[in-house]
């Protein structure tokens, strides 16, 4: 339950999500106005979630808060810190897929969680990201050059299919990108809205307003 744009740009990295938890504690399974986007404060690294996002009975951010709270990525190269919050998080995300399995065999909502690292190489200055993807085996991504990555059931049921068609790439620069993915956050939603229109028991998947942030603010 998610929708989340990803933008690679050859100055500048932009995330866009909404803000949409699913927890059966909430009346209708699901709550608005969540943070999905971790900024560090004392550096351009941004870290988001995807799937199962509660561990040990914590939201995935606070765990990324204790790891920049460590300091050990410091003064390391992208591709190092991606490699070592990987070892930092791995455990404690397939921990918690155990238990979900275990639990709720029967569902596959509880058995998958992402991570998505996103940053500047300091060595070639590129812009880069990096996915670790656990179902319940790790499955890492990467990825550099200017790009769209769409993320969640909010992307794959309303934007995937015709998504070459819809991106403006002349716009995949720092000044201008934001804008870019609200208006994709927007068409996303009113196809969301049609299909909530025709059937209400439809269109849950993510929030109607996102939160937007990028490296370079």
């Amino acid at each position: 339950m998610t929708l989340i744009l990803t933008a690679i740009c050859k100055d500048d990295i932009c995330v866009c999500a909404d803000t949409r938890y699913e927890d059966k504690k909430y009346p209708g399974g699901y709550k608005d106005g969540f943070d999905k986007i971790y900024k560090f404060n004392s550096s351009p690294i941004i870290i988001f979630s995807h799937g199962v996002n509660q561990f040990n009975g914590r939201y995935w951010d606070s765990y990324c808060q204790e790891y920049e709270n460590f300091g050990k990525w410091e003064g390391n190269n992208l591709d190092v810190i991606s490699e070592d919050f990987k070892k930092f998080i791995e455990p404690i995300v397939l921990r918690q897929l155990h238990c979900n399995i275990n639990a709720i065999p029967s569902s596959d909502a509880y058995r998958n969680s992402g991570f998505v690292l996103c940053g500047k190489n300091s060595q070639s200055g590129d812009y880069e990201v990096y996915e670790f993807f656990w179902n319940p085996q790790l499955k890492p991504s990467h990825w550099s050059g200017r790009r769209l990555i769409g993320t969640g059931k909010g992307y794959e049921n309303y934007l995937e299919t015709d998504i070459n068609s819809l991106i403006n790439l002349n716009d995949f620069n720092h000044l201008q990108i934001k804008n870019e993915l609200e208006r994709l956050f927007s068409i996303a939603r009113d196809r969301k809205k049609a299909k909530e229109k025709e059937n209400p028991k439809e269109g849950k998947e993510f929030s109607d307003n996102p939160i937007i942030k990028s490296l370079m603010d």
